[in-house]
C-alpha cells in the first residue's frame, strides 16, 4: 500500500495509519471505497474545497476548454478566457486593484507577490529596499524563500542552512498576552513592533510587510482587531513599505468577505490569492496589484520579471470564472458570514471543557486551542499529541478536522483549525461541534 508514494508532512504523513481510499465527494461530504461518509470540516487540506464537492459546472467548463486549448504560447499570443477571467477577478477584488497575474499554487502566489514588491521599489528609484518583514508563527508558503519569509518554526527547521533569516515581529495573538495588559493596548503594542523593526533594519532597506488577515494553520485561526491593521497601514505608508496581504487561505469568502482584509476595512497594496480561488477544481493562484503598484510598471512600460510554464493558463482561467460566478449566484460569501457567526458561537460553548483554552474565528475559519492549565495557559507536552488525538477520534465518528502544533512557542501548543466548505448548513455545523465536544471529552478523560 502506497509503495510508490514519497510521504510528506501533508500527504499520508502517519506511517502507522492505514489510510482509507476515497472514491468521490458530494457537497460537504467525502465517501470512501467502503461507502463510509465523512463530513469535511477542513475543506480538503485545507480551506480549498470552498464550494464543496461535485459541482458539475466545473467539469463541464473545464472539459470544454481542455478540448479547445489546454495551453498556448504565451510569449506570442493572448487568450480571451484569460482576459475575461482577469477582468472578473479584478472586479471581485474591488476598485482599488487594477492588474492581476495567475500561477498554480499558493506558494507561487506569495513568492510572486514578494517579487513584484521588490521590482516595484527598483522601478520607483528605491533599489536598496529588499527586506521583507513578516510575523512569527505564520506560514507563507513551502519554497525555501517563502519559508524564510514565513515564521513557522518547525517547518523552517530542516532548511536552516539555506535561510537568510528575514526579520519577524510578534503575532497579534491576544490569547497569549499578559493578562495585566488590555487587549487594546496589546494590539497597539504589537503593531508598533513593525515600526521598531523597520527602524532597526533601516527604512531604506525594507520593501514590504506581509501578513495573513487571520493567522491560519500556524496558530489555528487567530485574528487581530481593526486598530491593529489600521496602525500597520499607517506605518507602511510612513516608511514607503508595501503592505502585502497573504489571502491564500482567507480570500474568496472564507472570512465572510470577498477578501480577509475587508474585515478590518484596510486596503493592502498587493494580494496573494490561492486555495479557494478555484474551489479546488484546478491548481490556481494569483497576484493582484493595486493602482499604486501597477502604475510603476505601466509608467515605465516595464514587464514583471517573473514567469511560469502554466502562468495565465486558460483552463485555470475557466475554473476561476466558474468559482466567482457560482459564489455570486449562490450567495456563498453571505453564507460564510452568517453561518460563520453561528459556528463560532457554537464553538464558544465548548469553553467549559477542562482542556479548552480558547476558541476563536472569523467567518468560516475557526480554531480551538488546548491547554494543560486554563489559568496559566500552559501547553501540553508535544509527545501527547492532544490535537491529533482529538482529531483522530472525530475521524472515527466521520468528521474531518485539521490539527496543528506550535501555537504556544512555535513548537509546543495544540490546536485544531476548522474551515469547512462555505456552503455548509447549520445542521452540519451542529454535527461538527457535537462530535468535537465528544472527542475532547474522550481525550480529556484518558489523560
Amino acid at each position: 500500500m502506497k509503495k510508490d508514494l514519497l510521504r510528506s508532512m501533508v500527504i499520508c504523513p502517519d506511517w502507522q495509519l492505514d489510510y482509507p481510499k476515497l472514491t468521490h465527494g458530494k457537497g460537504c461530504y467525502l465517501f470512501d471505497d467502503t461507502g463510509r461518509k465523512y463530513l469535511d470540516a477542513a475543506a480538503s487540506s485545507s480551506s480549498v474545497a470552498n464550494l464543496g464537492y461535485g459541482v458539475s459546472e466545473y467539469g463541464e467548463s473545464i472539459k470544454k476548454q481542455l478540448d479547445k486549448l489546454p495551453v498556448f504560447p504565451t510569449h506570442r499570443f493572448y487568450h480571451e478566457e484569460v482576459e475575461d477571467y482577469l477582468g472578473k477577478l479584478l472586479e471581485f477584488s474591488g476598485p482599488d486593484f487594477t492588474k492581476a497575474w495567475t500561477a498554480m499554487s499558493g506558494t507561487e502566489g506569495v513568492e510572486n507577490a514578494l517579487k513584484v514588491a521588490l521590482q516595484y521599489h527598483q522601478l520607483t528609484g528605491n533599489s536598496s529596499k529588499y527586506k521583507i518583514i513578516s510575523r512569527q508563527s505564520t506560514y507563507h508558503g513551502s519554497s525555501v524563500f517563502t519559508l524564510d519569509v514565513g515564521g513557522m518554526k518547525w517547518r523552517r527547521e530542516s532548511y536552516k542552512p539555506w535561510l537568510n533569516n528575514f526579520p519577524h515581529i510578534s503575532p497579534a495573538y491576544s490569547y497569549r498576552r499578559n493578562e495585566k495588559e488590555s487587549e487594546e493596548s496589546f494590539f497597539q503594542r504589537v503593531a508598533n513592533e513593525l515600526e521598531a523593526q523597520i527602524l532597526k533594519e533601516g527604512p531604506e532597506t525594507v520593501a514590504a510587510f506581509i501578513v495573513e488577515p487571520v493567522v491560519a494553520a500556524a496558530l489555528g485561526a487567530v485574528p487581530a482587531n481593526d486598530e491593529y491593521f489600521k496602525r500597520v497601514r499607517e506605518i507602511c505608508d510612513k516608511y514607503n513599505v508595501l503592505l502585502i496581504a497573504d489571502e491564500i487561505l482567507t480570500g474568496f469568502g472564507r472570512l465572510g468577505y470577498h477578501f480577509g482584509m475587508e474585515h478590518y476595512k484596510v486596503k493592502p497594496d498587493i494580494m496573494a490569492c490561492g486555495k479557494g480561488i478555484s474551489g479546488g477544481y484546478f491548481p490556481l493562484s494569483a497576484v493582484v496589484l493595486s493602482h499604486k503598484v501597477a502604475d510603476a510598471f505601466e509608467d515605465n512600460q516595464m514587464n514583471y520579471l517573473g514567469g511560469h510554464t502554466f502562468a495565465c493558463n486558460p483552463v485555470g482561467a475557466v475554473a476561476g470564472k466558474v468559482t466567482i460566478d457560482y459564489m455570486k449566484k449562490h450567495r456563498v460569501v453571505e453564507n460564510s458570514y452568517e453561518i460563520g457567526r453561528y459556528f463560532n458561537d457554537k464553538l464558544a460553548e465548548l469553553a467549559y471543557l477542562d482542556i479548552v483554552g480558547d476558541t476563536r474565528g472569523v467567518g468560516l475559519l475557526s480554531g480551538i486551542e488546548f491547554v494543560k492549565d486554563k489559568t496559566t495557559k500552559q501547553p501540553f507536552s508535544r509527545e501527547l499529541n492532544i490535537g491529533y488525538k482529538i482529531s483522530e477520534y472525530c475521524f472515527t465518528k466521520g468528521v474531518i478536522l485539521y490539527p496543528g502544533k506550535g501555537s504556544y512557542d512555535g513548537i509546543l501548543g495544540d490546536h485544531i483549525m476548522m474551515s469547512p466548505p462555505l456552503i455548509i448548513e447549520r445542521h452540519q455545523v451542529d454535527t461538527i461541534v457535537e462530535v468535537l465536544e465528544e472527542g475532547i471529552k474522550h481525550v480529556q478523560e484518558n489523560l
